[in-house]
């Protein structure tokens, strides 16, 4: 831990929390009038972690990230069955898990802030609404900071660098990830520089520099040693593959995304079978599949990979999808190839995403 903590830390008595319409959590902090009020202030601490902690389980079932934020402290969270049951959740509680996120940091709770933050964003990941996961995130980096706590302030300025990027902030992006590099420098922690190289290599595929993306993807894997498990290298493996496919490099990309499809949809492997970041495979095979005009198998794998995004309401790679179906339709002479690039306008919409909704319609 290398920073201490900056001046705009505070800790505020009591701030109200509601938790109206909630069938699973009943406890409402606010309906009680206990005295002396630090007992009602225990009370709220409690409703907190449970919630936080519940949000962690869940966020670790959906996205199979288990690594991510382990919770410390022993509770009882609700426990899912199914990862839909846990994505229900999520989606019900996402307003209450903010409001838990302020009232944790006016509180000085900041470790809470950044678990929270962290959970609720993969499970937000995916379906636009950049502003709130900015929000949420930068909320995490303060508390980070107020915590000292340099590792979580890393972990969060990546995710946040991912999210502007996906946002189209580029240059803003860079610089969060420069940021967290450097604490994964002064820390000498080898989990972190991997990560944030890593991030720092997606950044430069949406800006179009995939050999810069490649060299940064080999740096990060220059990092990943005995910690990493096989699917934090397959993850690097589906990156790679990416970039491949973007510099036409489609025999050498394929071998990548095999490799990356055999960890991530190994029901037997750690967290069972991945589907979206199996769907994510498809989708990248799908698009060097094009580029090498074996479309059938192309439109296989653009199927599948719209039907795993579609089953975990990742709305913008849905709509990414679609564009690919339009682009396949056209290719092979398809009459309505058109109605894909109406599905993934409307979707980029729904994601808060403009630009693309009207790059999509262009095409039209």
């Amino acid at each position: 831990m290398t920073k201490a903590p900056s001046h705009g830390c505070r800790h505020t008595p009591l701030l109200a929390l509601t938790s109206k319409g909630d069938d699973v959590v009943s406890l409402d902090p606010t309906s009680l009038d206990l005295e002396p009020i630090m007992a009602r202030e225990v009370i709220e601490s409690v409703f907190v972690d449970h919630l936080a902690e519940t949000a962690i389980r869940a966020a670790g079932l959906i996205s199979h990230r288990w690594a991510l934020a382990v919770p410390e402290r022993p509770t009882e969270p609700i426990k899912f069955e199914t990862a839909r049951q846990a994505r229900v959740w999520l989606d019900t509680k996402t307003g209450v898990l903010l409001d838990c996120a302020d009232h944790a940091q006016a509180m000085g709770e900041h470790l809470t802030v950044c678990r929270i933050a962290e959970s609720l964003e993969a499970h937000l990941r995916g379906g636009g609404d950049f502003q709130t996961r900015v929000r949420l995130l930068r909320s995490g980096v303060r508390s980070a900071r107020c915590a000292a706590d340099t590792v979580w302030e890393a972990r969060l300025r990546n995710l946040l660098g991912l999210v502007l990027a996906e946002s189209g902030e580029l240059q803003a992006a860079n610089t969060e990830l420069v940021a967290a590099l450097d604490l994964a420098e002064t820390d000498g922690d080898d989990r972190g520089r991997a990560s944030s190289l890593r991030c720092r290599g997606i950044v430069a595929q949406r800006d179009r520099r995939d050999e810069d993306a490649l060299a940064l993807f080999d740096r990060a894997r220059s990092y990943m040693g005995s910690w990493a498990g096989r699917k934090e290298t397959a993850a690097l493996d589906l990156s790679t593959g990416r970039s491949l496919v973007n510099l036409g490099r489609f025999d050498h990309a394929l071998e990548a995304l095999d490799g990356a499809m055999g960890v991530l949809s190994d029901p037997d492997g750690a967290g069972g079978v991945d589907e979206v970041e199996v769907a994510a495979v498809r989708s990248e095979r799908g698009r060097a599949l094009i580029a090498k005009r074996r479309t059938d198998e192309a439109r296989v794998e653009l199927e599948l990979a719209l039907e795993g995004f579609a089953a975990h309401e990742k709305i913008t790679r849905m709509a990414r999808v679609r564009e690919l179906l339009a682009g396949l339709g056209q290719l092979v002479g398809e009459t309505d190839w058109r109605r894909h690039l109406v599905e993934a306008a409307r979707l980029h919409e729904e994601a808060g995403d403009d630009g693309a909704a009207e790059r999509a319609r262009r095409h039209l």
